[in-house]
């Protein structure tokens, strides 16, 4: 078992063939001989099947043993690698987020089949909404100037059509009356299920 165990299954074989000779020799009358009698086969036979059972039972624990600590190990360094580029993106995430305030320009994302809309930081201190508020195509026509809504409109709906980029400048109304002149730039995507998709970038 313990030659199983520590060497694997070709140890053990041969641990098991050495002591299936030695208990062959030792212990099946007549003793020290070769020559033992017929009626001890069975004894015998079952000795080194028993004996092969716990050799290979001990090689294959043995070797399942290193397969999981082996898959621990690499676990770990999985594990490792995506803290890595977490710390990595959380990094760069903040990065962006600063340059984006250092430039006053911000960033969204619109998924038309959705409705989904996405705004950076900047995007919200833009349109002057809490950060806590859920971004939507709806809001954020309630900040654009009642002038300019039907041309942001009828833009919207060309390039939702026919894809393409946008260059666009209109006003918006901000809860205090105030109005800011914000230009947005950007190109539609088709997104794998086949809907449309704005990514791009504003700027007072």
């Amino acid at each position: 078992m313990l030659s199983g165990w520590f060497g694997g299954a070709g140890p053990g074989l041969l641990s098991v063939l050495l002591s299936a000779l030695g208990f062959y020799y030792h212990c099946l009358p007549p003793t020290y001989t070769f020559a033992a009698e017929p009626d001890q086969g069975a004894r015998f036979l079952a000795f080194v099947v028993s004996s092969l059972f716990v050799g290979f039972f001990s090689a294959a624990q043995r070797r399942a043993t290193e397969s999981l600590r082996q898959t621990r190990d690499d676990l770990r360094e999985t594990v490792k690698k995506v803290e890595q580029t977490n710390e990595s993106l959380t990094r760069s995430e903040a990065y962006l987020a600063e340059a984006q305030t250092l430039s006053h320009t911000g960033s969204f994302g619109w998924n038309i089949s959705s409705g989904e809309l996405f705004w950076s930081e900047e995007t919200f201190r833009i349109f002057e909404c809490d950060r806590t508020v859920k971004p939507t195509p709806e809001l954020a026509l309630q900040r654009i100037h009642p002038e300019d809504v039907r041309m942001v409109q009828q833009t919207t709906e060309g390039i939702s059509s026919n894809g393409g980029d946008f260059d666009l400048e209109h006003r918006l109304l901000m809860p205090n009356g105030s109005v800011k002149t914000v230009r947005f730039v950007g190109h539609s995507i088709e997104d794998p299920a086949g809907g449309s998709s704005f990514l791009g970038a504003l700027r007072p």
